[in-house]
């Protein structure tokens, strides 16, 4: 009988031995949670990242794609909201006469011909500027407010203009001036549709609002909005614009 209870009492000691030794192999597979537990979360973060700028990329068109692609540093970070709609808006280099085919339904017309908005607080400083500008010179109407985002009828009507408008010799000084004075040596940076839009504004403002060449080049320095690096990177000049007209106020 004692022989049996000594058994019992063997078998009963194993088993609390393998139970304790098990237990210790279970809480050390756990881990320590501010360890590899940190470290796979933080990679887990960084694939769902990952995964929501390839899903944005992937809902691209090829032209947005190629804007996307630049803009995220070849897929790595996140794009800005709003550089996203920008990239989706019509985008080139077109001419005139594809601009007057176009419907008043189509998609706006945007910047970034010759290269890609990566620099999205410049861009904010330019509108704030730009606008800023606008209200200082009697908030006309018909100066697009976003260089970037224009819509089709806006682009026809002053398209139009400078088909239309003649300028007296006065008056074609004035602009020739103001050409001189710009920063892409004239309304845009080629001749594409731009140019025409931007020319014909200038016209217009010349003709019935009696603009000088000094105004014209700054709005046209201002509305720049082809994308390159010489337009992206003039932060200096925005900046120094928000602060001249700060001076005035004063």
């Amino acid at each position: 009988m004692d022989q049996v209870r000594w058994l019992e009492d063997v078998d009963m000691n194993k088993f609390l031995l393998f139970f304790l030794l098990f237990s210790l192999i279970i809480i050390s597979s756990c881990g320590s949670p501010t360890g590899d537990t940190v470290k796979d979360t933080d990679k887990e973060i960084v694939e769902n990242s990952e995964s929501e700028i390839m899903i944005t990329y992937n809902s691209l068109s090829p032209k947005a794609r190629s804007l996307y692609y630049k803009q995220s540093e070849s897929l790595t970070k996140e794009v800005d909201p709003r550089v996203v709609e920008l990239d989706q808006l019509t985008i080139g280099c077109f001419g005139t006469n594809t601009i007057m085919r176009m419907s008043e339904e189509d998609t706006n017309l945007g910047g970034q011909c010759c290269g890609a908005l990566v620099d999205v607080e410049t861009y904010k400083i330019q509108l704030q500027a730009l606008n800023k500008f606008i209200e200082e010179n009697n908030n006309i109407n018909i100066i697009p407010k976003d260089p970037y985002d224009i819509s089709v009828d806006h682009a026809q009507k002053l398209i139009t203009f400078n088909k239309d408008i003649i300028l007296l010799s006065t008056q074609q000084q004035i602009y020739n001036d103001a050409m001189k004075m710009s920063h892409h040596g004239g309304p845009c940076c080629c001749k594409c549709w731009k140019w025409y839009m931007m020319s014909g504004l200038g016209k217009k403002l010349i003709v019935d609002y009696s603009w000088n060449a000094e105004q014209l080049a700054e709005l046209w320095d201002l509305s720049s909005s082809c994308g390159h690096d010489g337009d992206t990177n003039m932060h200096e000049h925005y900046e120094n614009e928000l602060d001249h007209g700060d001076e005035h106020a004063n």
